[in-house]
């Protein structure tokens, strides 16, 4: 005789007690497998094919809310440098003279557009945990305001003629003070070991871009001459001698020795906006506009 639901047989016999027999779990397995051989193995979704995958990890970031944001307000950051002179746009290859000293280029808005969907992107791929919190708009809000003063620091420093071992050394403090302050996943209490590592991955994306972008840089400025840097002093072709020791380079081939630095202390911005525009785009709220608190209205939903 049945009782007690799918999954136990109960059996009575003279003289003894019932005894309970569980293989309704066994049993399940057992069709399970017999059913995903019968389609070819795997089957479900563990049959997923990567590219579809794929496909729907990318098709959930905010890729063009970054764009949009790289080309309108990367553009206007943008702006600090050029009004300092630390960049000169080639006229005859769409650079823009502004008023007030600015200057940009028509190729400024696409190039800053790319960067920050690109990087933006990386971040939510391969640093950011499911286990986040939500990224509200004010946070946003003063990372922007953190680096306006940062990039304002780094031109006021050029200006002024201030060696550039100098100038390094400086913004590479003003960066880390601005990464501690980000990211406090890798020293926070109680903080996981998958949230260091993702910390160390963040970082670790900065510091590659703030490497690579420099040098991308000379690519585009060597091919395509669209700006140079006038007081340049890294260079990736040699130059030519002069004589009494002067080697000369070409105008469009090298940048300052601190640029990366820039890149770097840049990141903490782009990568809080990209977390916020990621949470508006999953419907997640900030913990002010939960009524239940504990972190917004919906839980993060990994990027897998």
């Amino acid at each position: 005789m049945l009782q007690g639901g799918t999954g136990s047989v109960l059996s009575r016999g003279p003289g003894r007690r019932g005894a309970v027999v569980k293989i309704g779990r066994a049993r399940g397995r057992w069709r399970g497998s017999v059913a995903g051989a019968a389609r070819g193995g795997g089957g479900g979704q563990e049959g997923e094919t990567s590219p579809s995958l794929g496909a729907a990890r990318l098709k959930r970031l905010p890729l063009g809310g970054l764009a949009v944001f790289g080309a309108t307000v990367g553009t206007a950051l943008d702006l600090i440098h050029g009004r300092a002179g630390v960049l000169t746009y080639n006229p005859a290859a769409g650079g823009v003279a502004l008023p007030m000293g600015a200057q940009t280029s028509v190729w400024v808005p696409a190039l800053l557009a790319a960067f920050y969907a690109c990087d933006g992107g990386l971040y939510l791929l391969l640093c950011r945990g499911d286990g986040d919190g939500v990224t509200r708009p004010s946070e946003v809000l003063v990372r922007f305001a953190v680096l306006g003063m940062l990039l304002q620091v780094s031109a006021i420093l050029y200006e002024n003629y201030v060696p550039y071992k100098t100038i390094r050394a400086v913004l590479a403090l003003l960066a880390c003070a601005n990464w501690l302050s980000f990211d406090k996943r890798l020293a926070g209490k109680g903080s996981k070991r998958e949230d260091r590592v993702n910390s160390l991955k963040s970082l670790g994306l900065s510091v590659f871009a703030g490497v690579a972008a420099p040098l991308i840089e000379c690519l585009l400025i060597g091919q395509l001459h669209l700006w140079s840097y006038p007081r340049a002093d890294t260079f990736l072709a040699p130059g030519s001698s002069v004589g009494n020791g002067i080697v000369q380079h070409p105008a469009f081939s090298g940048f300052p020795s601190w640029v990366p630095m820039c890149y770097v202390f840049y990141h903490p911005f782009l990568f809080s906006l990209a977390a916020c525009l990621q949470d508006r785009k999953d419907g997640r709220k900030d913990d002010d506009e939960d009524e239940g608190g504990g972190g917004g209205s919906k839980s993060p939903v990994a990027l897998t």
